[in-house]
């Protein structure tokens, strides 16, 4: 007799079990084993047989928590011959801490319940499984014990983790062909705008005895560096890898980001035309937006390539009752925002059309695309609950449509921020300055000498930290840049606040790739900039972290 009928179990429990093999074997990577099963149905010896044969843990356990049955594939598993398992208990065999993992699980099936989950096993083998189970119970609704099928997901786990990281590589491979095609307008606004401020220099030095030409010539020149840092920033937000971060955004504000870097690289001969009538918020992660919106100008004038032609940048917001849909995804039923992107290229033909969205598919030669960028975009758009419609004939042109919902619930407003300029009270108080390039070093200590502070200035972290170690009672604020040899700027902060801890601690940084003001503030640094920094920006902070000390801009 085999273990089947040797440990009593009924035939509607068999069934069952046999059925969920069947499902779960479905569901796995051994289809071969179906018509092995289906044929197994009418001879429950075979099924014993092919039970010790099938690629997953199958395993009986009586209602004292006992192994009563196990397979081949089980014993291999855990490592233990059959009459070594047989018996024993659960939390013996699976060890205390799963025992208790899956005790909840245990419970509902000795309760007369069938049921299935997943379960992360980290020692030895970082192990993922499903686990069915189907319990055994009589007309009396007594139950004798439970089914359990084990399926290692491992491999398929690994698979989609190998996947997500394949996806996020190709997404910041498209960002970086977009820098690439940029990199020409880019070079071409920086020398511009090094240009001006070269030549307002000069100017200077031609009316030294004109104070007030010498005044508008150094707005002009502060204003020159301040478009300097505004495209290096766009730049770096355009280019730098994030995790994906919804906020409430505007849409209009992005575009004209977005415009700021296309304008120095498009072609003359192509004319921009917008039409912006709305300004409506959406919940978005603002880097991909961007992102977005980069990809399909520069696709768009692409497709005009050295002709005249008009690129049309359209945003509206459109009502969507329950009766609209798009022609590939259905709307929910609300307000949403409508970004055109159209252009008087050649259009693209109806086979181009049908891979248009497919990854690695381009229409451009051998070195000059990727093929990965209208994919990005699609997905992009879809995990923001938008969708994309194609519009286009062959010699009249192309439209993309996006959709985005609208955020209708009113955003708090903006807290009013005192000017530091307004502020009048007497300076007092001691600040730290460490940074190794002398001209920042230099102007930085002067400005905040100018309002009355007492500056400590340190060209390298190392006798920073050692001045601070003798007197740390002596500061009132520390601000450090952050690369610098030695003594780099985060490690500097954590040895000072481990002194000190309640000393605040500005960190400024040009760039750095690892170090963000996220791990800034589990630093416990108080504030994280990003260079450069005008004087009335920096005495606002100053402000805010001394505010019984605010200084008079003089």
């Amino acid at each position: 007799m085999n273990d089947f009928h040797k440990k009593g179990f009924h035939r509607s429990a068999r069934k069952k079990f046999l059925e969920l093999s069947l499902e779960s074997t479905r569901k796995s990577y051994y289809p071969q084993l179906m018509k092995q099963l289906e044929s197994a149905k009418k001879n429950e010896q075979q099924l014993q047989l092919l039970i010790d044969n099938m690629p997953a843990q199958i395993s009986y356990v009586t209602a004292q928590e006992e192994f009563a049955l196990v397979n081949r594939e089980f014993e291999t598993v855990i490592g233990l011959g059959r009459d070594q398992i047989v018996g024993s208990h659960l939390s013996k065999i699976l060890g205390k801490k799963n025992y208790i993992r899956v005790k909840p699980h245990i419970e509902s099936a000795l309760s007369g319940k069938s049921g299935c989950f997943e379960i992360f096993i980290p020692d030895p083998k970082n192990k993922h499984y499903e686990i069915n189970y189907v319990a055994e119970t009589e007309e009396s609704k007594k139950t004798n014990g439970f089914y359990v099928l084990a399926i290692d997901l491992t491999e398929k786990k690994k698979a989609e983790a190998e996947k997500s990281e394949l996806k996020d590589r190709l997404r910041q491979a498209q960002k970086m062909e977009a820098i690439g095609t940029l990199s020409g307008g880019i070079a071409h606004d920086f020398n511009n705008i090094l240009s001006g401020i070269f030549g307002y220099s000069q100017l200077i030095d031609f009316h030294v005895n004109d104070p007030e030409q010498i005044k508008n010539y150094n707005r002009k020149i502060v204003e020159g560096a301040e478009r300097a840092a505004s495209l290096v920033r766009q730049i770096l937000t355009f280019s730098r890898k994030t995790e994906y971060n919804r906020q409430y955004v505007s849409f209009h504000s992005i575009l004209k980001e977005a415009l700021k870097l296309l304008r120095s690289t498009i072609p003359a001969n192509i004319e921009i035309i917008e039409d912006i009538r709305s300004d409506a918020t959406i919940l978005a992660d603002a880097t991909q937006i961007h992102q977005v919106i980069m990809n399909l100008c520069t696709n768009a004038y692409h497709a005009m390539g050295n002709d005249s032609g008009i690129l049309t940048l359209t945003l509206h917001e459109v009502l969507v009752t329950e009766k609209m849909s798009l022609k590939d995804t259905n709307y929910s039923p609300g307000r949403y925002l409508n970004f055109e992107i159209r252009d008087t290229g050649q259009g693209i033909d109806p086979q181009t059309r049908e891979k248009i969205f497919d990854p690695y598919f381009t229409t451009k030669p051998m070195g000059k695309g990727t093929g990965l960028g209208l994919s990005i975009v699609r997905g992009i758009v879809e995990r923001h609950g938008g969708a994309i419609e194609l519009d286009t004939k062959v010699g009249e042109g192309t439209c993309f449509s996006l959709y985005f919902p609208v955020v209708t619930e009113e955003t708090p407003d903006t807290e009013t921020v005192e000017n530091p300029e307004e502020k009048s009270a007497a300076v007092t108080g001691n600040i730290m300055v460490i940074d190794d390039e002398p001209a920042i070093l230099n102007t930085l200590s002067a400005i905040l000498s100018r309002q009355g502070y007492q500056i400590s200035a340190f060209d390298n972290g190392v006798p920073a930290l050692e001045t601070f170690t003798h007197t740390p009672d002596r500061f009132d604020l520390i601000i450090t840049d952050m690369t610098m040899p030695r003594l780099t700027g985060d490690r500097l902060a954590r040895k000072i606040l481990k002194i000190r801890a309640d000393i605040p601690i500005l960190v400024c940084t040009g760039y750095h790739e690892s170090f963000s003001e996220a791990e800034a503030t589990r630093a416990g640094i108080t504030k994280f900039i990003q260079k450069p920094i005008t004087a009335s920006a920096l005495l606002k902070i100053i402000n805010e972290l001394l505010p019984t000390r605010a200084p008079v801009v003089k």
